[in-house]
C-alpha cells in the first residue's frame, strides 16, 4: 500500500483524529479571554489554525506574548530559546540553525530550507534570514512541537515557529519606547501609531531603530568587533466596508547591519601542526587564544561584515458569507544578505570567504470553512507559492606564508534554483460527545525545483580536488501529510489528548560545496539529496487548578525520522546527505503558578533523547581510528547535534503596588542547557559545554499603563557560550572556531503610553 493510500485510509477510519478546523489565521486575531481569580488572562492561539485557548488546543504549543516579550528584553529570534522547552536557535556563519525536539537542518548548506517552518501573520517564510532584525510590535510568538506538515504544510516536519503582529485597532493607542545599553553600550527606539481614520479604515505604522556596541574586544585592531545597527517599518492599513467582509494591506521591511565578527579559536592546533605554529606565534605566541572568551586577536582587514535586507507586501482578505468563512492571503517577500569573515580568525591575512543570497516569494493561500452537520466543520482550501534563489560563495587564499606553502587562489561558488509548490489540504472536527472531540487534516504537496551548481577556481585549486564544475538537477516530488488528534475534557480544568501526526521536508541540492564534482565520481556524493520524513506519538495533558491560578501542561512524546537531511563540516568538505534513520523521544513540562495579583512564578523543563538508530555512510567521528572510512562507517546510536539533553527555565515576578497608582515590578530568572554538539564529529571542541544564565528586570509604572521605566539585565553572570563550533579550514591539528553569544547587557529603557 502507498504512502498517500495509507494516509487516506487512516483518515477514513477516524482512528484518533483531533484539532483543527477554522480557517482563521493566526494574523485574523487578538490575543482575549477571561480575566481569573488571580488577574491572569487566557491566551488566545491559533496553533490548531483556529481560535483556542492554550488549555483547549490538543497540541504541544509554546507562547510567549508580547509583553513578555517587551518586559524580559528578549529583542531577538535567539532570545526566544530560554522561555521555550525543547527549542534550539543559533545565529551561525550560514544560516540559523533552529531545532525542536532535537530535529533541524543544519547551517552548513546554504541551500537548506529549515525542518521548522517559519510564518509571519500566516505567511510561510523559507529563508530564516527574514527573523534577524528584533521583534517589533509583536502581538505572540507560538513554537508547535512536533510534525506539522498536515496543518502547515512542507518544512515543518520538526515543529512550526508562527509570529503574529499586533492589528490596526479602532480605538486610538500610541506607544514610543526608548532604552540605552548601560554595560557594552548602545541605544534602540520603537513605537506605533494605530486608530482610525474614517468609519471603514484604520491604520498602523511600526518603526524601530537601534545599534549596539560591539562586544568581542579586538586585542589588534583596538575595536570591539560584532556591533550592529537595524532600522524596521511596518505599515498596514485595515478596510471594513462591512460586518462580513475586510481587507488588511501590510508592508514592512528592515536592514540589520553586523561589523565585525564574534568569530574566536577554541584551541589553535597541535605543537606538531605547522601552519598552526604560524597563526599561534603572530597571535602573540604563549597568550594566544586557545579558548573562547569576549575578545579575539584578528586583522581588521578585509572587513568583516554582515548585512541582511527584506522586503514584504501581504495582502489578507476575510470574507463570511452566510454560513461560510473565506480567507485568502496573498504575500511577496524579498530578501537580500552579504556576508564576508576571516574564514581563519587571526593577524594573517590567509582565507576569506563571502557569502552573498537573493532570495525571492511569491504566497498564496485560499481556505474555505463551513459546519456541515451539527458538531461537525469542514474546511479545505490550498497554498501556492513560488521562490527563487541566488547564492554565491567566493573563498580567496591569499600569499605564500613564510615557513608554508599556500599559493594565491580563488574558488567562486555559484547556485541558483527556481521552486514552486502547490498543496491543497482538508480537515475535519467533529463533536463525538460532549467531552471527546476529534479532528483529522490531509494534506498533498507537488513540489518541482530545478537548480544549476557552478564552480570556477582560478590559480591552484585549494584543495587539489576541488574540481572545476557545471551541474543541473531537477526534482519534483509528491508528499502526503496528515494528522490525527483525539482531546477528552475531564473537566473544564483537565483535558487530555493523544495525538499522531506526520511531517515532511523536500529534497533540495548542495549550494556551497567545491568537492561536488569529485564525491560524484568517487560515488561519495550527489548534487541532490531526498526529502525526509518524521511521524511522531505525543500524549498529553493540560490542567488548570486551583481557581485556574495554576497551569500545568505535560506532553510525552516520540518521534522517528527517515532519511533525515544532515549537513557538517570535516574541516576540508562539506557532509552532506540523509541519514537512514533517528529516534528523539522525550517529555516537556510547562508550570504557571500565580497565587495572587502580586506574585507570579513560572517553570519549563525538557528532557530529550534524541540519536541515530541507523546510519551508514555517516562522517568518522573525531576519535574514529585512522582506518575509518565513511563507506564503512555506522553513526547508529550517536547523538544528533544541536539536541541538549536537559533544558529548564524559571521565573519569580512581583508586582507591588507602592501608591494609589505606581506599582513596583521585580522579576528573576534563570535558564539552563545541558551539552550540546555543534557538529555531527562529536568533538569535545566543537561541544558547548552546559550552562545556566540568570537574567533580573526591576521597573516602575503607572497603574493605567501611561508610562514606565525599568532596567533590564541579561545574562548577569557574563557567561561564555557559542552558538557555532567548527573544525578550522586548511589548520587541521585540532583546531577550531567558535562564534561566541552575547555577554552581559544591562539595558535602562522608558515607555510612554498614550
Amino acid at each position: 500500500m502507498t504512502r498517500h493510500h495509507r494516509a487516506l485510509t487512516a483518515l477514513a477510519t477516524g482512528s484518533l483524529m483531533i484539532a483543527v478546523a477554522y480557517p482563521a489565521a493566526a494574523q485574523e486575531l487578538e490575543a482575549a479571554g477571561a480575566t481569573d481569580a488571580a488577574g491572569s488572562q487566557d491566551i488566545i492561539v491559533t496553533a490548531s489554525r483556529r481560535p483556542q485557548t492554550l488549555q483547549e488546543v490538543p497540541i504541544s504549543v509554546g507562547v510567549v506574548t508580547g509583553a513578555a516579550i517587551e518586559q524580559q528584553g528578549q529583542r531577538l529570534f535567539t532570545d526566544l530559546q530560554s522561555s521555550v522547552p525543547n527549542l534550539q536557535i543559533d545565529n551561525t556563519n550560514g544560516n540559523y540553525a533552529i531545532t525542536i525536539r532535537g530535529l533541524g537542518s543544519g547551517a552548513n548548506n546554504l541551500a537548506f530550507e529549515q525542518s521548522v517552518g517559519l510564518f509571519v501573520d500566516g505567511v510561510y517564510s523559507s529563508r530564516a534570514r527574514s527573523l534577524q532584525v528584533p521583534f517589533l510590535d509583536v502581538e505572540r510568538i507560538e513554537v508547535v512541537r512536533g510534525p506539522q506538515g498536515a496543518l502547515f504544510g512542507k518544512n515543518t516536519n520538526a515543529g512550526a515557529i508562527s509570529m503574529v503582529t499586533r492589528r490596526p485597532t479602532r480605538d486610538f493607542e500610541a506607544e514610543f519606547r526608548a532604552g540605552t545599553e548601560l554595560a557594552e553600550g548602545g541605544m534602540n527606539f520603537s513605537g506605533y501609531l494605530s486608530g482610525p481614520i474614517s468609519d471603514t479604515l484604520s491604520v498602523r505604522l511600526s518603526g524601530g531603530a537601534g545599534q549596539a556596541d560591539g562586544y568581542i574586544e579586538n586585542r589588534l585592531t583596538g575595536f570591539d568587533d560584532n556591533g550592529s545597527k537595524y532600522r524596521s517599518g511596518r505599515a498596514q492599513l485595515l478596510w471594513e466596508p462591512s460586518d462580513d467582509f475586510e481587507v488588511l494591506l501590510k508592508v514592512e521591511g528592515f536592514r540589520n547591519e553586523i561589523n565585525g565578527s564574534n568569530a574566536v579559536y577554541n584551541n589553535i592546533g597541535n605543537p606538531n601542526c605547522n601552519l598552526c605554529n604560524v597563526i599561534r606565534n603572530a597571535s602573540g605566541g604563549p597568550d594566544a587564544q586557545d579558548k573562547p572568551g569576549f575578545w579575539r586577536f584578528s586583522r581588521g582587514f578585509p572587513k568583516e561584515y554582515d548585512v541582511t535586507k527584506s522586503r514584504t507586501g501581504a495582502m489578507t482578505m476575510n470574507w463570511t458569507p452566510g454560513d461560510w468563512s473565506v480567507t485568502s492571503i496573498t504575500a511577496y517577500q524579498a530578501v537580500d544578505s552579504e556576508r564576508t569573515f576571516n574564514t581563519i580568525p587571526g593577524p594573517i591575512n590567509l582565507l576569506n570567504t563571502l557569502q552573498a543570497e537573493e532570495s525571492s516569494q511569491f504566497f498564496q493561500e485560499l481556505r474555505v470553512s463551513r459546519d456541515v452537520a451539527a458538531g461537525i466543520n469542514l474546511a479545505f482550501g490550498a497554498t501556492y507559492t513560488d521562490a527563487d534563489l541566488d547564492i554565491l560563495q567566493l573563498v580567496s587564499y591569499n600569499g605564500n606564508l613564510v615557513g608554508t606553502t599556500l599559493p594565491q587562489a580563488e574558488g567562486v561558488r555559484g547556485f541558483s534554483q527556481t521552486s514552486w509548490s502547490l498543496s491543497p489540504f482538508a480537515i475535519v472536527e467533529a463533536e463525538l460527545t460532549d467531552a471527546l472531540t476529534f479532528s483529522g487534516s490531509l494534506r498533498y504537496s507537488h513540489e518541482k525545483k530545478d537548480a544549476r551548481g557552478t564552480s570556477t577556481n582560478v590559480g591552484p585549486r585549494i584543495p587539489a580536488n576541488n574540481l572545476d564544475f557545471d551541474i543541473s538537477g531537477s526534482r519534483t516530488e509528491k508528499l502526503w501529510d496528515y494528522s490525527l488528534r483525539l482531546r477528552y475534557e475531564f473537566s473544564p480544568a483537565v483535558s487530555a489528548y493523544v495525538s499522531y501526526a506526520t511531517g515532511t521536508k523536500g529534497g533540495g541540492f548542495l549550494s556551497n560545496d567545491g568537492l561536488l564534482l569529485y564525491n560524484i565520481r568517487n560515488n561519495n556524493g550527489r548534487f541532490d539529496f531526498d526529502d525526509e520524513r518524521a511521524r511522531a506519538w505525543e500524549l498529553g495533558t493540560k490542567m488548570r487548578l486551583f481557581d485556574r491560578r495554576l497551569d500545568l501542561d505535560i506532553a510525552l512524546f516520540r518521534t522517528r525520522f527517515a532519511n533525515l537531511q544532515v549537513s557538517s563540516y570535516n574541516g576540508t568538505a562539506f557532509i552532506t546527505g540523509n541519514a537512514a534513520k533517528a529516534t528523539a523521544q522525550g517529555v516537556e513540562v510547562e508550570a504557571r503558578y500565580r497565587p495572587s495579583s502580586i506574585v507570579s512564578l513560572g517553570a519549563t523543563g525538557a528532557y530529550l533523547d534524541a540519536k541515530y538508530n541507523d546510519y551508514p555512510g555517516g562522517p568518522c567521528l573525531y576519535d574514529a581510528p585512522a582506518t575509518c572510512t565513511p563507506a564503512t562507517n555506522n553513526l547508529s546510536g550517536v547523538r544528533l547535534t544541536r539536541a541538549p539533553e536537559w533544558k529548564a527555565s524559571g521565573y519569580v515576578q512581583f508586582d507591588v503596588p507602592v501608591s494609589d497608582d505606581l506599582i513596583v515590578s521585580a522579576r528573576g530568572a534563570a535558564d539552563y542547557t545541558s551539552k550540546s554538539y555543534l557538529q555531527g564529529d562529536m568533538n569535545p571542541l566543537n561541544a558547548q559545554s552546559g550552562y545556566a544564565k540568570v537574567d533580573a528586570r526591576l521597573a516602575i509604572r503607572k497603574e493605567d499603563g501611561a508610562w514606565e521605566l525599568a532596567l533590564v539585565g541579561r545574562n548577569l553572570t557574563n557567561k561564555v557560550t557559542f552558538s557555532q563550533a567548527i573544525n578550522t579550514p586548511l589548520l587541521g591539528g585540532n583546531s577550531h572556531v567558535v562564534m561566541i553569544n552575547a555577554p552581559r547587557t544591562v539595558n535602562l529603557e522608558a515607555v510612554l503610553r498614550f
